[in-house]
């Protein structure tokens, strides 16, 4: 019977080597797991902050862009205006030639010979002059 004590004392034994040692290997590979996350996570930390700083590169380059296409689309409203004024202008000129040739047709059928003259048309002339004027200033502003 002390042999069979014996026996099952270093069964014991050589079982609890064996589960010792399979511990001390799961320990390691655990270790070394560890140590590959904690360098992972050491390259994630430098690439997140570069990346932060291409973002807030790229924000600021797209705020200073937008700044510039305010800047043209404002210049370019001064423009629009201008041909505004110029098609306004084209028109008055118009209007004045209609009235002008209408007034020219009616005194020639009524046999004077001699074109009505009409304050509106003079008007409407001196109001195109200076548009065209004022027009004229702004282009050469731009």
């Amino acid at each position: 019977m002390d042999m069979l004590i014996q026996i099952s004392i270093a069964v014991i034994a050589f079982a609890f080597v064996i589960l010792l040692y399979s511990l001390v290997q799961t320990l390691k590979i655990l270790r070394a797991g560890l140590d590959e996350m904690r360098l992972t996570i050491s390259q994630l930390r430098t690439d997140v902050t570069q990346i932060a700083f291409d973002v807030k590169e790229a924000v600021h380059n797209t705020n200073a862009m937008t700044l510039d296409v305010r800047t043209k689309l404002n210049s370019l409203d001064v423009l629009f205006t201008s041909v505004n004024d110029i098609g306004h202008t084209i028109h008055t000129f118009t209007g004045a030639a209609k009235e002008s040739a209408a007034s020219l047709v009616s005194s020639i059928k009524s046999g004077s010979g001699k074109p009505a003259r009409d304050n509106g048309i003079i008007n409407t002339i001196y109001d195109g002059v200076v548009s065209s004027i004022r027009i004229w200033n702004k282009i050469k502003k731009i």
